[in-house]
């Protein structure tokens, strides 16, 4: 079999939409025979070409991300997943070659040099998620956007990537996702909905203003009842409010010593 041939069974064996050069037929001919072979079938119509010196099957569809691999390839980097299209299909690839732009059919990949730690977060989805959160910036990012990207994962989905990410990101991820302090407490309602870091003296201090018996119950479970007591000195109630809160208080009092002297008895 002549190397035309040898070349053209090699494409026909090969998957739907993939992406190859004439480095993949290196050992069917010599790169000129090699080279020709390609361009004959070029005008052809056989294969069309989606990049400089990459072709692919005519009529077969290719994404960005298999163009982008048989780039790093051809070059041997590294590079991480590429990202769907963003405006005027331009496709950001982490690369740990050289920053550059490759024209490619239907789109435009842009090669950008990144640190060994980054391009290897992109090799995944998870990863690239956190790779565009890091991109923000820590003064950038809001708990909206953490939130929106990470709510769903779980310590270990967040921990595998533990040792690639700053320690900041992974901290305010942490406390992004934490059980909100009502939950934790077993409140009834979310006094916390708006402020997933909200004070204690904060918290105290709604669920006092709501006087719910069972949510003032559980606060002085939870801090104590001495604590509760004290943020209700400090803070000026309605006057019925007031007078709930009190009565709540010294009968929630009241219970937990005779249940502390049931307990030593």
């Amino acid at each position: 079999m002549n190397t035309p041939q040898s070349i053209w069974q090699a494409i026909a064996d090969m998957s739907h939409g993939a992406v190859f050069s004439s480095a993949d037929f290196l050992s069917m001919g010599t790169r000129a025979a090699i080279d020709q072979a390609l361009h004959r079938m070029m005008r052809s119509g056989e294969i069309a070409r989606v990049a400089r010196g990459l072709y692919a099957s005519a009529g077969q569809s290719v994404d960005a991300h298999t163009i982008a691999q048989a780039v790093a390839h051809k070059t041997g980097e590294r590079i991480g997943l590429v990202p769907c299209a963003g405006t005027r299909d331009v496709h950001v690839v982490p690369t740990s070659g050289q920053s550059r732009t490759v024209k490619a059919v239907g789109s435009t990949l842009q090669f950008r040099r990144m640190s060994q730690r980054k391009v290897q977060l992109a090799a995944s989805p998870t990863g690239r998620t956190l790779l565009e959160l890091w991109d923000r910036g820590q003064a950038n990012l809001t708990t909206t956007e953490i939130k929106r990207a990470t709510g769903d994962w779980s310590m270990q989905d967040i921990n595998s990537f533990a040792t690639l990410i700053p320690a900041w990101l992974r901290t305010a991820i942490e406390q992004t996702n934490a059980p909100r302090k009502s939950t934790k407490i077993g409140l009834s309602g979310a006094y916390d909905w708006s402020n997933p870091h909200i004070k204690d003296d904060v918290l105290i201090g709604k669920v006092l203003e709501k006087h719910k018996f069972e949510d003032v119950a559980r606060l002085c479970f939870y801090y104590g009842a001495p604590k509760v007591k004290r943020v209700f000195k400090q803070r000026a109630f309605e006057p019925i409010t007031s007078a709930s809160v009190k009565r709540m208080l010294a009968n929630i009092s009241k219970g937990l010593r005779a249940s502390q002297g049931h307990a030593h008895a």
